[in-house]
């Protein structure tokens, strides 16, 4: 955690109250990115990836706004007034990297998994390995930084867990003595901060003046550490007996773990990059030697640094070494926990693994159900914990009761007796440590395959579950109960120790999935699978029928009216979780009339079938859904159907919105039904006929509309099955960005999912492999579009794109994270010729060359207008970022729409304030002149395209359709 305050440091900042400084005001600050190299790696002790052989800057300094380019070894640094202005330098820099070569050291770890003698075991020896995985740390945002180097002191702004180390690290590289030093805690308590904070500290020490950085999407590794576990049987250990037949041996005479992580803690990115050697230990060792009486660590050769991850968590090698355990044991037919009491020689660990077994009355028989399959595991660990002074011992043991849904996979832990000793600590009260423990245990199992988790808290996805698991907590130490984060080192491997042991399945990386769960036991089931598989068959061919006659009908009876809905059943963390599934769907941008109450609805929507009002869905029993049962609201969302039985027109996306699981669905509810009722008779929808015939919706259904929820690609990654999730389902984003045909309905087969449409008066521009965008979209442009509103080798977001990005700013970071990786899969490859930036450079000296333009009527236009801000000749930019308009797909588009509405309205609510506005010319410039100053946009800027048709006609309806 971040150091507190400790009073005021000279020459820093005032102090804005009496338990934190401000920093420094947004007029002060300059913005900075960094330039990272490919394959990173750190052996340990130092940096061993690719080394910067050359770099041009000239291209870069000219970006108006830049203030300095720092280059310190292979460290890469831009400074510049505004963050789109610093991105948009990056992406002109042009290094140069030379890869190393492979390190003779390299070989080391592999050698030693053949044992001291470095030749291969024989068959014989019995020899056993695997191979267990721990997912990256998620971060719900991008970490920032802000450091500010005034004379001989040091004052960032950040959050760390690593506070000392990073004023340690910060102190040598900047060269200040360690109390000069001042880390304040910026309230991100749910990222961290270190490698931003030093990036922020040496650029602010090389230009004099307050910095921030934000950590960029790239540096995001989603791949999970890999631990490898192997170990020979104890020598003479040739017994199969059977748990408690008295055989003293441990299951392993040798054990050798090697990760893909070092286990000590690695210094900042930056610091690498500058040469800096030196790591330190890691915060927690865990005693390896209470597995076998020959056991050892194999650090790995070289190994890539990762985001918010320092060194391989204690969490990570407990949880492999525990599974391994629970796996010899197995294979030997011995029992856990006896085999831990033979192999352990400390008495502390020991006596807690006896009393912790003892009280989960480990040795009673167990039975599993017709329905259901039951099983228990055990884990334990032993940590030396270096963060206290002295280093302190800290043991840890848990057995772990589950229940396992064969038919779904579904995992409910029914069980947990643990016991800790940690010698003197704070002692909360043992209700709390039951809700702790309760805690560490759900964060690790995940419904179905993780499209529908939410990623902000362990409660967000588990809103209801776990509320009834049974604990047991066992007293140890001098001081009884206690608890702390160390207690929840065995918490995964106990869980999926038990889930082996009711199903016989290993599951070797948490967060356990159900999903895969369920497809594993499915798989290893036998027998009468064919007669299974036909009645599944003819059951789901008669559900369908049923399904297509309810939907043809078009009538369908309406659903009483509710007097109360008790909110009160709902959890805290379902409201939350229902909070994300809104802001997900952007139900506030349609329901919000213009200047209106947030969700009472009003907003007329302009469709080529009429103008449709929204609807109040406040939870108001007269003008809104307060008096909606969730069956009502249910129908509604999946099926277009309000509860007075009437068809909703398809403007309102319940096509879409089937897709949403049934746990986002109730949360969704719960969180509707939970906020301030509002007032609101919105104006009712009259269509023209036959629109306005809505039984004939019923026709519309039947034709266009499955009543379906999403199911995930098992060929697909957990991420791309969550983008695609929040794409396709609550995000809706067919609505916007696919075609439709002449009844309204978006145009079937892959070719035109997310191919481009039209809403509002604007167009929406292709997602897939169609996109008009000069330079293809990557995930990582589309993250940082989708976060940020901007995007410096495509443009800014605009029209109804804009609130858009408002409201997936309170969706976590993971989630924005994986709606880019899915539609990054979507787009046209990026060309193999030349880098983005090279593609951009050439693109922005094109225009700025073409001799042609100089003579057109529009140049005066364009000179007076936009040069100011937009002329890649020269010029700073007046208002926020500066987007390229030799990039901006809309000048590239088929369809003038966009940059015609941008002409006419400008940019007077941006999806970020720092990007700024930029002034509507409509009441300033005739049709003629915007059409000429289109023309020249088009010419200068899109050389490559034909000159758009139409244009005149195209400008007046679209300033007809202001008002």
């Amino acid at each position: 955690m971040t150091l507190p305050v400790q009073g005021p440091v000279q020459g820093a900042p005032s102090c804005a109250g009496s338990s934190s400084i401000a920093p420094p005001a947004a007029s002060e600050l300059l913005h900075a990115v960094t330039l990272r190299p490919p394959g990173m790696a750190w052996n340990g002790s130092a940096y061993t990836g690719a080394r910067l052989s050359h770099l041009d800057t000239d291209a870069a300094r000219n970006t108006p706004g830049v203030v300095d380019i720092v280059v310190r070894q292979d460290f890469i640094g831009i400074i510049a007034s505004q963050p789109g202005q610093a991105q948009q330098a990056r992406s002109r820099l042009q290094p140069g990297w030379a890869m190393p070569l492979p390190a003779p050291e390299a070989t080391a770890a592999s050698q030693a998994r053949l044992g001291s003698n470095n030749t291969p075991p024989g068959p014989n020896e019995g020899r056993i390995s695997h191979t267990y995985f721990w997912p990256a740390p998620r971060q719900q945002a991008p970490a920032w930084a802000i450091a500010h180097r005034s004379g001989d002191t040091l004052v960032v702004w950040t959050h760390t867990r690593h506070s000392e180390a990073l004023r340690r690290e910060l102190a040598q590289l900047c060269g200040l003595a360690e109390d000069c030093v001042r880390l304040i805690a910026n309230g991100q308590t749910d990222s961290e901060g270190y490698d931003v904070a030093v990036d922020a500290a040496l650029l602010s020490r090389s230009c004099g003046r307050p910095v921030r950085v934000q950590q960029d999407p790239d540096t995001f590794n989603t791949k999970p550490v890999s631990i490898e576990v192997s170990a020979r049987p104890a020598a003479g250990d040739t017994s199969q007996g059977q748990a408690g037949s008295g055989n003293a041996a441990p299951p392993a005479g040798e054990l050798l773990v090697s990760a893909s992580l070092h286990a000590g803690h690695r210094p900042s990115i930056a610091a690498m990059l500058c040469g800096y050697e030196a790591g330190q230990p890691p915060a927690h060792i865990v005693r390896i030697a209470d597995y076998a009486p020959q056991a050892r660590h194999a650090e790995p050769g070289s190994s890539q640094p990762y985001a918010g991850m320092l060194g391989l968590p204690a969490a990570a090698q407990v949880f492999a070494q525990e599974s391994f355990f629970d796996e010899a044991c197995g294979l030997q037919g011995r029992d856990p926990v006896q085999a831990r009491l033979d192999a352990i020689d400390n008495a502390t660990g020991r006596e807690l693994i006896a009393s912790v077994a003892e009280r989960a009355k480990w040795s009673s028989p167990r039975k599993s159900g017709k329905n259901s399959y039951e099983g228990r595991g055990f884990a334990y660990a032993h940590v030396i914990d270096q963060t206290q002074q002295p280093p302190r011992e800290v043991w840890s043991a848990w057995v772990a009761d589950i229940r396992v849904d064969p038919a779904t996979g579904a995992i409910d832990l029914t069980g947990l007796t643990v016991g800790h000793n940690a010698g003197a600590l704070q002692t909360p009260s043992a209700p709390r440590i039951e809700e702790d423990v309760r805690r560490a245990a759900a964060r690790w199992l995940q419904d179905a395959s993780g499209h529908d988790s939410w990623g902000a808290t362990a409660d967000a996805d588990f809103p209801l579950a776990q509320s009834a698991t049974q604990v047991q907590l066992v007293e140890q130490g001098p001081i009884g109960l206690a608890w702390s984060h160390d207690a929840e080192l065995p918490a995964a491997a106990a869980i999926a120790n038990a889930i082996h042991d009711a199903t016989g399945i290993r599951l070797r990386q948490p967060p356990f999935d159900s999903g895969e769960l369920k497809q594993r036991l499915a798989l290893a089931q036998s027998g009468g699978r064919a007669k299974k598989t036909a009645y599944a068959l003819l059951g789901g061919m008669a559900a369908a029928a049923g399904s297509l006659l309810v939907a043809a009908m078009p009538w369908r009876p309406a659903i009483a009216p509710v007097a109360n809905v008790d909110t009160s059943i709902y959890s805290a963390a379902a409201i939350e979780r229902g909070r994300l599934v809104a802001a997900g769907g952007d139900c506030m941008v349609c329901h919000t009339a213009e200047g209106g109450v947030p969700n009472a609805g009003g907003l007329a929507l302009e469709t080529p079938f009429g103008k449709i009002y929204t609807t109040n869905i406040t939870p108001d029993k007269e003008t809104g859904i307060g008096a909606w049962s969730y069956a009502a609201f249910e129908r509604a969302m999946r099926e277009g159907i309000h509860r007075d039985g009437r068809h909703l027109y398809p403007a309102f996306p319940y096509t879409a919105f089937a897709k949403i699981s049934d746990a986002d669905m109730q949360s969704l509810y719960a969180y509707l039904m939970t906020q301030e009722p509002v007032k609101n008779r919105v104006e009712p929808t009259q269509l023209p006929f036959p629109y306005s015939a809505r039984p004939l919706l019923a026709g519309w259904n039947l034709l266009f509309h499955k009543n379906e929820t999403y199911q995930p690609d098992s060929s697909q990654s957990t991420l791309w099955n969550r983008g695609a999730y929040l794409v396709q389902g609550m995000g809706h984003c067919a609505a916007c960005h696919s075609p439709r045909n002449a009844l309204g309905a978006e145009k079937s087969g892959e070719q035109n999912f997310l191919a481009g449409g039209f809403a509002e008066g604007w167009e929406a521009p292709a997602l897939n492999a169609l996109s008009k965008a000069p330079i293809p979209w990557t995930e990582d442009e589309l993250y940082r579009y989708l976060r940020t509103g901007y995007s410096s080798l495509h443009g800014v977001a605009s029209g109804p794109m804009a609130p858009v990005v408002q409201s997936m700013a309170e969706l976590p970071d993971q989630d924005v994270r994986a709606i880019a990786h899915y539609l990054g899969t979507l787009a046209p490859a990026p060309s193999t010729e030349a880098s983005p930036a090279l593609q951009a450079a050439r693109l922005e000296e094109q225009s700025r060359n073409d001799q042609r333009v100089l003579s057109l009527a529009g140049e005066n236009l364009f000179q007076g207008a936009c040069a100011v801000c937009h002329d890649a000749r020269e010029g700073p930019p007046l208002f926020g970022a500066r987007p390229s308009l030799a990039l901006n797909t809309n000048l590239h588009s088929d369809s003038p729409d966009n940059a015609i509405q941008i002409l006419l309205h400008g940019i007077d609510n941006p999806a970020m304030a720092e990007l700024g506005y930029m002034p509507g010319f409509g009441d300033s410039m005739n049709d003629q002149q915007l059409e000429t100053l289109l023309e020249y946009l088009r010419m200068r800027f899109a050389p490559d395209k034909p000159a758009w048709e139409g244009l005149s006609e195209k400008i007046r309806s679209l300033r007809e359709g202001e008002g």
